[in-house]
Protein backbone atom coordinates (compact mmCIF):
# COMPACT_ATOMS: atom_id res chain seq x y z
CA UNK A 1 0.00 0.00 0.00
CA UNK A 2 1.35 3.41 -1.00
CA UNK A 3 2.38 5.53 1.97
CA UNK A 4 0.33 8.69 2.38
CA UNK A 5 2.03 12.06 2.17
CA UNK A 6 1.87 14.35 5.18
CA UNK A 7 -1.01 16.39 3.77
CA UNK A 8 -2.92 13.29 2.64
CA UNK A 9 -2.62 11.78 6.12
CA UNK A 10 -3.65 15.09 7.69
CA UNK A 11 -6.72 15.41 5.45
CA UNK A 12 -7.74 11.79 6.05
CA UNK A 13 -7.44 12.12 9.81
CA UNK A 14 -9.38 15.39 10.08
CA UNK A 15 -12.04 14.25 7.63
CA UNK A 16 -12.63 11.14 9.74
CA UNK A 17 -12.74 13.27 12.89
CA UNK A 18 -15.30 15.73 11.59
CA UNK A 19 -17.55 12.89 10.48
CA UNK A 20 -18.40 12.35 14.15
CA UNK A 21 -20.35 14.73 16.36
CA UNK A 22 -18.15 13.81 19.33
CA UNK A 23 -14.89 15.00 17.79
CA UNK A 24 -16.46 18.01 16.08
CA UNK A 25 -17.95 19.39 19.29
CA UNK A 26 -14.80 18.74 21.30
CA UNK A 27 -12.36 20.39 18.91
CA UNK A 28 -14.59 23.41 18.18
CA UNK A 29 -15.32 24.01 21.87
CA UNK A 30 -11.69 23.57 22.92
CA UNK A 31 -10.30 25.88 20.25
CA UNK A 32 -13.07 28.38 20.99
CA UNK A 33 -12.07 28.51 24.66
CA UNK A 34 -8.42 28.99 23.71
CA UNK A 35 -9.19 31.79 21.27
CA UNK A 36 -11.59 33.67 23.55
CA UNK A 37 -9.27 33.21 26.51
CA UNK A 38 -6.33 34.55 24.51
CA UNK A 39 -8.20 37.80 23.85
CA UNK A 40 -8.42 38.36 27.61
CA UNK A 41 -4.78 37.62 28.49
CA UNK A 42 -3.40 41.14 27.81
CA UNK A 43 -5.97 42.81 30.07
CA UNK A 44 -5.52 40.19 32.81
CA UNK A 45 -1.72 40.45 32.82
CA UNK A 46 -1.92 44.25 32.83
CA UNK A 47 -4.01 44.08 36.02
CA UNK A 48 -1.67 41.50 37.59
CA UNK A 49 1.32 43.73 36.86
CA UNK A 50 -0.21 46.45 39.06
CA UNK A 51 -0.56 44.39 42.23
CA UNK A 52 2.01 44.17 45.05
CA UNK A 53 3.81 40.87 45.48
CA UNK A 54 6.34 39.02 47.56
CA UNK A 55 9.99 38.60 46.59
CA UNK A 56 11.27 35.13 47.37
CA UNK A 57 14.71 34.23 48.63
CA UNK A 58 15.98 31.82 45.99
CA UNK A 59 19.25 30.02 46.65
CA UNK A 60 19.55 28.80 43.07
CA UNK A 61 19.12 32.29 41.58
CA UNK A 62 21.55 33.70 44.13
CA UNK A 63 24.16 31.28 42.84
CA UNK A 64 23.57 32.12 39.18
CA UNK A 65 24.74 35.26 37.38
CA UNK A 66 22.13 37.21 35.42
CA UNK A 67 22.58 36.68 31.68
CA UNK A 68 20.42 37.67 28.72
CA UNK A 69 19.66 34.44 26.85
CA UNK A 70 16.45 35.67 25.23
CA UNK A 71 17.56 34.75 21.72
CA UNK A 72 18.37 31.09 22.52
CA UNK A 73 15.13 30.76 24.51
CA UNK A 74 13.00 32.22 21.72
CA UNK A 75 14.76 30.35 18.92
CA UNK A 76 14.82 26.93 20.55
CA UNK A 77 11.34 27.05 22.08
CA UNK A 78 9.45 28.23 19.03
CA UNK A 79 11.37 26.01 16.64
CA UNK A 80 10.40 22.87 18.51
CA UNK A 81 6.89 24.23 19.19
CA UNK A 82 6.27 24.69 15.46
CA UNK A 83 7.64 21.21 14.78
CA UNK A 84 5.38 19.63 17.43
CA UNK A 85 2.30 21.45 16.11
CA UNK A 86 3.01 20.34 12.55
CA UNK A 87 3.52 16.78 13.76
CA UNK A 88 0.38 16.70 15.92
CA UNK A 89 -1.81 18.23 13.19
CA UNK A 90 -1.25 15.07 11.16
CA UNK A 91 -3.33 13.18 13.73
CA UNK A 92 -6.55 14.96 14.68
CA UNK A 93 -7.00 13.05 17.94
CA UNK A 94 -3.45 13.88 19.06
CA UNK A 95 -3.98 17.55 18.26
CA UNK A 96 -7.25 17.50 20.22
CA UNK A 97 -5.42 16.09 23.26
CA UNK A 98 -2.72 18.75 22.79
CA UNK A 99 -5.37 21.51 22.77
CA UNK A 100 -7.32 20.17 25.77
CA UNK A 101 -4.11 19.87 27.76
CA UNK A 102 -3.18 23.45 26.88
CA UNK A 103 -6.57 24.66 28.10
CA UNK A 104 -6.02 22.87 31.42
CA UNK A 105 -2.47 24.25 31.73
CA UNK A 106 -3.71 27.77 31.00
CA UNK A 107 -6.47 27.59 33.61
CA UNK A 108 -4.14 26.12 36.24
CA UNK A 109 -1.63 28.88 35.48
CA UNK A 110 -4.10 31.77 35.63
CA UNK A 111 -5.47 30.46 38.94
CA UNK A 112 -2.02 29.99 40.50
CA UNK A 113 -0.78 33.38 39.30
CA UNK A 114 -3.85 34.91 40.97
CA UNK A 115 -3.39 32.97 44.21
CA UNK A 116 0.38 33.44 44.48
CA UNK A 117 1.28 37.15 44.11
CA UNK A 118 5.01 37.45 43.55
CA UNK A 119 7.38 40.26 42.69
CA UNK A 120 9.99 39.74 40.01
CA UNK A 121 13.22 38.02 41.09
CA UNK A 122 16.25 40.16 41.90
CA UNK A 123 18.54 40.52 38.90
CA UNK A 124 15.78 39.90 36.37
CA UNK A 125 16.63 40.67 32.76
CA UNK A 126 13.47 41.19 30.73
CA UNK A 127 12.81 38.30 28.37
CA UNK A 128 12.51 39.43 24.76
CA UNK A 129 9.78 37.25 23.26
CA UNK A 130 8.16 38.93 20.22
CA UNK A 131 5.47 36.26 19.90
CA UNK A 132 4.39 36.45 23.55
CA UNK A 133 4.46 40.25 23.42
CA UNK A 134 2.13 40.24 20.41
CA UNK A 135 -0.16 37.29 21.18
CA UNK A 136 -0.21 37.06 25.00
CA UNK A 137 0.92 40.30 26.61
CA UNK A 138 -0.50 42.60 23.96
CA UNK A 139 2.30 45.07 24.61
CA UNK A 140 6.04 45.46 24.32
CA UNK A 141 6.13 46.73 27.92
CA UNK A 142 7.68 44.13 30.24
CA UNK A 143 5.30 41.86 32.13
CA UNK A 144 7.24 40.48 35.07
CA UNK A 145 4.66 39.27 37.60
CA UNK A 146 3.13 36.32 35.73
CA UNK A 147 5.42 34.06 37.70
CA UNK A 148 3.90 31.01 39.39
CA UNK A 149 4.15 28.92 37.33
CA UNK A 150 6.40 29.36 34.28
CA UNK A 151 4.50 29.40 31.00
CA UNK A 152 7.60 28.85 28.86
CA UNK A 153 8.59 25.81 30.91
CA UNK A 154 5.04 24.46 30.84
CA UNK A 155 4.96 24.79 27.05
CA UNK A 156 8.22 22.85 26.75
CA UNK A 157 7.00 20.11 29.10
CA UNK A 158 3.79 19.78 27.08
CA UNK A 159 5.80 19.51 23.86
CA UNK A 160 7.98 16.81 25.43
CA UNK A 161 4.88 14.84 26.48
CA UNK A 162 3.03 15.14 23.17
CA UNK A 163 5.82 14.88 20.63
CA UNK A 164 6.19 11.49 18.92
CA UNK A 165 9.30 9.60 17.87
CA UNK A 166 12.16 8.41 20.07
CA UNK A 167 14.76 10.90 18.82
CA UNK A 168 12.29 13.81 18.80
CA UNK A 169 11.21 13.02 22.38
CA UNK A 170 14.82 12.82 23.59
CA UNK A 171 15.63 16.15 21.94
CA UNK A 172 12.47 17.70 23.39
CA UNK A 173 13.43 16.46 26.87
CA UNK A 174 16.91 17.94 26.60
CA UNK A 175 15.47 21.19 25.26
CA UNK A 176 12.94 21.30 28.10
CA UNK A 177 15.69 21.14 30.72
CA UNK A 178 17.78 23.66 28.77
CA UNK A 179 14.94 26.19 28.55
CA UNK A 180 14.22 25.81 32.27
CA UNK A 181 17.89 26.51 33.04
CA UNK A 182 17.98 29.50 30.68
CA UNK A 183 14.94 31.02 32.40
CA UNK A 184 16.71 30.76 35.74
CA UNK A 185 19.93 32.10 34.25
CA UNK A 186 18.05 35.17 33.04
CA UNK A 187 16.32 35.40 36.45
CA UNK A 188 12.95 35.54 34.70
CA UNK A 189 11.45 33.03 37.14
CA UNK A 190 12.04 31.65 40.59
CA UNK A 191 13.13 28.03 40.87
CA UNK A 192 9.72 27.16 42.34
CA UNK A 193 8.01 28.56 39.21
CA UNK A 194 10.00 26.24 36.96
CA UNK A 195 9.60 23.13 39.11
CA UNK A 196 5.87 23.72 39.54
CA UNK A 197 5.49 24.01 35.75
CA UNK A 198 6.60 20.39 35.37
CA UNK A 199 4.08 19.17 37.96
CA UNK A 200 1.12 21.22 36.72
CA UNK A 201 1.69 20.31 33.07
CA UNK A 202 1.88 16.59 33.77
CA UNK A 203 -1.28 16.90 35.90
CA UNK A 204 -2.99 18.82 33.08
CA UNK A 205 -2.08 16.12 30.57
CA UNK A 206 -3.44 13.35 32.79
CA UNK A 207 -6.64 15.33 33.36
CA UNK A 208 -6.98 16.02 29.63
CA UNK A 209 -6.62 12.31 28.81
CA UNK A 210 -9.52 11.52 31.14
CA UNK A 211 -11.76 14.35 29.91
CA UNK A 212 -11.09 13.58 26.25
CA UNK A 213 -12.53 10.05 26.63
CA UNK A 214 -15.90 11.32 27.83
CA UNK A 215 -18.97 11.67 25.65
CA UNK A 216 -19.23 15.15 24.19
CA UNK A 217 -22.07 16.20 26.54
CA UNK A 218 -20.26 15.72 29.89
CA UNK A 219 -17.07 16.84 28.14
CA UNK A 220 -18.75 20.10 27.17
CA UNK A 221 -20.13 20.61 30.67
CA UNK A 222 -16.69 20.23 32.24
CA UNK A 223 -14.93 22.41 29.68
CA UNK A 224 -17.52 25.18 30.01
CA UNK A 225 -17.18 25.01 33.79
CA UNK A 226 -13.41 25.40 33.46
CA UNK A 227 -13.97 28.28 31.06
CA UNK A 228 -16.29 29.96 33.58
CA UNK A 229 -13.55 29.59 36.20
CA UNK A 230 -11.08 31.24 33.84
CA UNK A 231 -13.43 34.17 33.21
CA UNK A 232 -13.95 34.52 36.97
CA UNK A 233 -10.19 34.77 37.46
CA UNK A 234 -9.98 37.44 34.77
CA UNK A 235 -12.85 39.36 36.36
CA UNK A 236 -11.30 39.15 39.82
CA UNK A 237 -8.05 40.68 38.57
CA UNK A 238 -9.95 43.49 36.83
CA UNK A 239 -11.89 44.35 40.00
CA UNK A 240 -9.00 44.05 42.47
CA UNK A 241 -6.30 45.76 40.39
CA UNK A 242 -8.01 48.24 38.04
Amino acid sequence: MKKLTYFQALAKSWKAGFQTVDFSVKIILTLGILIIGATQFPSYLNHIQKRPGVALEDLVLNALPSMDVSVPIFTVLYSILIFSLIQSLKKAEVFLLYAITYVCVTIFRMVTITLVPLDAPAGLINLADPFAEAAVYGTASPVTKDLFFSGHTATMVLIWIIIEGRIAKILAGITCILIAFFLLLQHVHYTADVIAAFAFTVASYELAKVIKKWHWIPFSAVMLTLFALLLTVFRHAAVMYP
